[in-house]
């Protein structure tokens, strides 16, 4: 597959594979695994709303649905005093309408280049437990730790994500690329002119040789 299709390749290649900090799960309570700590969204009303659970992670400072991050420095009036964040494994929305997302955060700082941002998407042509709601984080400036939307299956069968499961894909974008122009090209202009040849020449090439992709995406990679 990957051979007879490079696109495919290629954008599973773009960017950072995103694994999960912690083991969790979606479930019925009985489900879960042992020791670990099963809850419910605030906004569960019924028989029909999932169970959560998490479990905890020593080696990760991970206890009860939370994190133990290192201190940081905060100013205040007084002057400059230590201060431990609290992020939790899992949160969710207060929004009835977001009843259907939980929230998976990331325990460290994700930080790019100036002008750069971070589109997270569900990992690109692989299978993922859940699915991920697509968000873009200004990550040069961002300072807090990122959360993974992710929407919470419909189907009653059990969710369980191991710490190290891949859950997520971070792909890096450019700002200058946030919003591109488009402009139509018009039939007789020397650009469209241009490109009919080379599509023309591309069919040529392709009915000679049906791997004829596959040697251009290598040649234009190797001149690179």
């Amino acid at each position: 597959m990957q051979e007879q299709c490079l696109p495919f390749t290629a954008a599973a290649s773009l960017g950072l594979l995103v694994p999960s900090p912690i083991s969790f799960g979606c479930c019925a309570p009985e489900d879960a695994p042992e020791g670990a700590h099963v809850f419910r969204s605030p906004l569960a009303s019924g028989s029909g709303d999932p169970s959560f659970y998490v479990c905890d992670d020593r080696a990760a400072r991970f206890a009860r649905n939370a994190y133990a991050l290192d201190e940081v420095p905060l100013r205040t009036r007084r002057g400059k005093v230590a201060f431990a964040p609290v992020v939790a494994g899992l949160s969710f929305f207060d929004r009835a309408d977001l009843r259907d997302v939980v929230k998976l955060h990331l325990p460290y700082l994700w930080r790019t280049e100036p002008g750069v941002d971070t589109l997270f998407l569900p990992p690109l042509n692989r299978d993922a437990p859940f699915g991920v709601v697509a968000g873009l984080v200004e990550t040069q400036w961002y300072a807090g730790c990122v959360g993974l939307v992710l929407r919470v299956p419909r189907a009653p069968a059990p969710v369980h994500v191991a710490a190290g499961d891949h859950v997520a894909h971070a792909v890096l974008v450019s700002r200058t690329l946030r919003r591109p122009a488009v402009r139509a090209v018009a039939p007789h202009e020397r650009a469209a002119r241009d490109e009919r040849a080379a599509l023309g020449e591309w069919y040529r090439d392709l009915a000679a040789d049906r791997s004829a992709y596959k040697q251009l995406a290598r040649r234009r990679a190797d001149d690179a």
